[in-house]
């Protein structure tokens, strides 16, 4: 069976890509959501803006490189090192906190496929039509209730 057999749901908002990190995170607050699509000039899927990039971004490089450090309680507090790492963040492009994690789905994906690139995933996954257009976006919540509805079990 392939994803095309789920219900997605209404198409999410979209933000320009160029939109800066200062109002994509103002709406992730308002909205209480962790991911944002984001389009280009002419509506086209670029990617998903994730709050988890935003948050690796003010700490320490030396913690966000590849097996940097693990641990950084030697630092203690570092609240006025955040706020400064954070402030430097907001005017950049949204851009800056696309999830490279994110592998869009497509309509075809098989249901198997699709259970493995969610579980590995860092958040929600885009499903693209066969043109590469938006459809809507699959978390691992949603595919579960899925599962749920189909199995009777709930």
């Amino acid at each position: 069976m392939p994803l095309r057999a789920l219900v997605l749901g209404s198409k999410p908002q979209s933000l320009p890509a160029a939109t800066p990190v200062r109002a994509v995170l103002r709406l992730m607050f308002e909205q209480r959501v962790n991911h944002l699509v984001l389009v280009d000039a002419g509506g086209r899927f670029v990617g998903l803006a994730g709050i988890g990039v935003a948050l690796e971004q003010v700490i320490p490089a030396s913690a966000q490189a590849w097996q940097g450090l693990s641990d950084l309680a030697f630092v203690g507090d570092a609240l006025p090192m955040l706020l400064d790492h954070y402030r430097e963040i907001l005017d950049q492009p949204a851009t800056t906190l696309l999830d490279p994690h994110t592998e869009p789905l497509r309509v075809n994906t098989p249901l198997m496929e699709t259970a493995l690139l969610l579980a590995r995933a860092h958040g929600p996954l885009p499903v693209l039509d066969d043109q590469g257009a938006l459809l809507g976006i699959l978390s691992q919540r949603g595919l579960l209730q899925f599962l749920a509805s189909q199995s009777g079990a709930l």
